[in-house]
C-alpha cells in the first residue's frame, strides 16, 4: 500500500542528500538534526511532499492500524518546536535558496492541505510556509529574472502551478496575483516551443507540457487552442507519446523518467480538459494521456527506495489531478 511505504520513507533518515550552502563546521550535522521534521526520504523536499501524501491518504481512509501509525508519525514529525527549527534555518544565511523553488511549494502544499482538512497539525506548519511564501512572491515577483526550463526540480512552471492550486485552494488573492502575472510576463507570449524534442535521461517533468499545464490554468479554452498552435504543437505528436525506456530501480536518472510517465499523464489530461471537446489537440491530448496511464499501470512505486523515496508521492498527486482537486 502506497501509505505504508511512503510512512517508512518518511521515517528513513538515511540514505540521505543533503542540498545547502555550508557557513562553516557546524553546518555539518545528521539530517534529523539539520531538519527534525523533515529528514527522511533521501532529501528535503521528498520528505515535506511525503508527508502532503500522508495527509491526502490519510483523508481519503485507510485501515484503522495503518492510520493511527500515520496519524503518530504526523504528531511527532509536525510538533511546533520542530518545525520552528526548519523556520529558522531558512530564515538564516543556509537556507535563503536550498530547496527553491520545488520544496518551498510543496511545504505549502503540504499546509494547505492540512488546513483544508481542518487538521490541528495546520497550526504549527503555518509560521514555516508563511515565510517561504513570502520568499517565493519576492522570487517569481521580483527576483526570477527568466524562467527556468527544466525537466526536474528547478523547473519554473511546475511551482508556479503548484502554487496557484495552493492559492486558489485557500483564498490568497495576492499569491494568485503573482503566479498569474508570472505566467502571463513569462509564456503567455511565447512564439515557438520544442514540442518535437525527445525526452531528456534524467527528466522526470516534459518543460514544454509542464509549462503547458501552467498556460491552462490561466487562459480560456480559445486563446489555449491559439496558444498551442502558434507555439507549434499542432506540428507533431511527439509530445504525446509515452516515453520508451528500460526500467531500471537501481539507477536514480532513470526512475525519474518512471516520474515522468506519471507528470506527463496528468499534464495531458489537463490539456485535454481545458481545450475545446471539439478540438483536435484535445482529442490528441485525451489519447496521449490513456496511453501514459496505461504505462503508469505497469509501474511499482514500491519497488526499492530510489522509487519509494518520491514516486509515491507522484502517483497521489496524479490521482488529485484526475479527480479534478
Amino acid at each position: 500500500m502506497l501509505a505504508g511505504t511512503v510512512l517508512a520513507s518518511v521515517r528513513r533518515e538515511y540514505p540521505h542528500l543533503l542540498a545547502q550552502e555550508l557557513q562553516g563546521d557546524a553546518s555539518l550535522r545528521p539530517p534529523r538534526e539539520l531538519h527534525p521534521a523533515f529528514y527522511g526520504s533521501y532529501d528535503w523536499h521528498s520528505a515535506v511532499h511525503g508527508h502532503w501524501a500522508l495527509v491526502r491518504l490519510l483523508a481519503g481512509g485507510l485501515p484503522a492500524g495503518l492510520a493511527a501509525a500515520v496519524e503518530a508519525t504526523l504528531d511527532e514529525h509536525l510538533r511546533a518546536d520542530r518545525l520552528a527549527r526548519e523556520l529558522a534555518f531558512f530564515a538564516g544565511p543556509e537556507g535563503r535558496s536550498a530547496e527553491r523553488p520545488y520544496g518551498w511549494s510543496w511545504l505549502l502544499r503540504l499546509h494547505a492541505e492540512l488546513d483544508r482538512a481542518g487538521d490541528r497539525r495546520s497550526a504549527a506548519t503555518a509560521p514555516l510556509a508563511s515565510h517561504l511564501r513570502t520568499r517565493l512572491v519576492e522570487y517569481f515577483g521580483k527576483t526570477l529574472a527568466f524562467p527556468i526550463r527544466s525537466g526536474t526540480h528547478a523547473d519554473t512552471a511546475f511551482s508556479l502551478r503548484l502554487l496557484l492550486q495552493v492559492a486558489r485552494d485557500v483564498g490568497d488573492a495576492e499569491l494568485v496575483d503573482t503566479v498569474t502575472g508570472a505566467t502571463r510576463r513569462w509564456f503567455a507570449g511565447e512564439e515557438r516551443l520544442a514540442w518535437f524534442a525527445p525526452a531528456s535521461g534524467g527528466d522526470f517533468l516534459d518543460p514544454v507540457l509542464t509549462e503547458a499545464a501552467l498556460v491552462a490554468e490561466v487562459m480560456g479554452p480559445q486563446e489555449l487552442a491559439g496558444w498551442l498552435r502558434r507555439t507549434g504543437a499542432e506540428e507533431t505528436a511527439v509530445w504525446a507519446a509515452p516515453p520508451a525506456f528500460r526500467p531500471d530501480g537501481q539507477d536514480p536518472a532513470t526512475v525519474h523518467l518512471e516520474g515522468l510517465v506519471l507528470s506527463k499523464a496528468w499534464c495531458l489530461q489537463r490539456l485535454a480538459r481545458a481545450l475545446p471537446g471539439e478540438d483536435p489537440l484535445a482529442r490528441l491530448a485525451g489519447r496521449g494521456a490513456a496511453a501514459h496511464l496505461e504505462q503508469a499501470g505497469g509501474l511499482d512505486p514500491t519497488a526499492g527506495f530510489n522509487r519509494a523515496h518520491w514516486l509515491p508521492t507522484f502517483l497521489v498527486y496524479l490521482d488529485a489531478e484526475l479527480a479534478g482537486s
